[in-house]
This record gives C-alpha cells, sequence and structure tokens, in this order.
C-alpha cells in the first residue's frame, strides 16, 4: 500500500467525525466557544512535534507562507463552525466541499500552473450539476460531499507529482 493511503483514509475519518462532532458540539455552546478549544489540540500537537520530532519552528519566506496557511486555515474552521449554527451539518458540510476551485484558480494565477480548458470545465461541470442536484434532492448532500472528496483523493497525488 502507498504510503499516503493511511493518512489519507484518516484525514476523510477525522475530518468527517468533526462535521459531526462540531454539531454535536454548538447545540450546547456557541461557535466562538468550540473556536476557543481548536488552539488547545494545536498546542498538543504543536508539543509533540516539537518533543518528539525535534521539529524546528520555520522563519524566512517559508515561515510567512506557513503563518498565511495558518491564518487560511483557522479563518475557514471558524467559518465553517458559524455555518453550522446556521444550518444542517448535511448540507454545511458538502457545501464547503467547493474549496478546490479556489485551489485550481490560485495555482493557475499564482503557482503558474496551467489551467487547461478541461480542466476548468470540468471543475465548473462538476460543481454545478453537484449543486444542482443536491438542491433537487436527486443526490442526497453527504453523496456529493464523497463524490467531491473522491475526486479530490484522485486527483492530489497527480497534481503533488506534477508540482515537483
Amino acid at each position: 500500500m502507498a504510503g499516503w493511503i493511511p493518512p489519507t483514509i484518516a484525514y476523510i475519518v477525522i475530518l468527517g467525525a468533526g462535521g459531526v462532532t462540531a454539531k454535536l458540539a454548538l447545540r450546547t455552546i456557541t461557535w466562538q466557544q468550540l473556536v476557543l478549544w481548536v488552539p488547545i489540540a494545536y498546542i498538543v500537537f504543536s508539543a509533540g512535534l516539537l518533543i518528539f520530532r525535534g521539529t524546528t519552528f520555520p522563519l524566512g519566506v517559508g515561515g510567512g507562507w506557513a503563518a498565511a496557511t495558518a491564518v487560511c486555515a483557522s479563518s475557514a474552521l471558524i467559518l465553517f463552525f458559524y455555518a453550522l449554527t446556521k444550518g444542517p451539518a448535511s448540507q454545511v458540510t458538502p457545501a464547503t466541499s467547493a474549496y478546490p476551485i479556489v485551489t485550481v484558480i490560485g495555482s493557475a494565477l499564482f503557482l503558474s500552473e496551467r489551467l487547461t480548458l478541461i480542466r476548468g470545465v470540468g471543475t465548473a461541470l462538476v460543481v454545478y450539476f453537484g449543486g444542482r442536484s443536491v438542491i433537487s434532492h436527486t443526490v442526497s448532500p453527504g453523496n456529493f460531499y464523497l463524490f467531491i472528496q473522491g475526486v479530490n483523493l484522485f486527483w492530489f497525488p497527480l497534481i503533488s507529482i506534477a508540482s515537483f
């Protein structure tokens, strides 16, 4: 088995469970209170990396991009929590899986990756028809979410290899 498969499966399971646990937490606490728990988990993981792996804190250009990534990830998570207070997890979670569109466009604009007509049209078609199918109740939001995640998992190794 390829080395990327076990962590990818764990990512899917843990991220999916996070949508459910967040909605359960939001039954009794506010999204602001839920956000307070996130840095605690990150501190524990960061301490583990420092102590057991000898990871050093990055500075310079890479550290700056790492900081920007941290701001994006934490902001997105906070917005996800807030969205869960306004709608059901079975709709909010699949809707948030449209983020690959931003990645595809950003990769073309800032990383000089080629945005071919087929890639652009394919992404637009998946989002458009997937969204229409969910709205018309032809496909459940959960099934559409799993489809998007499957497409992401299919292309991720190829995109990663192409970036080298």
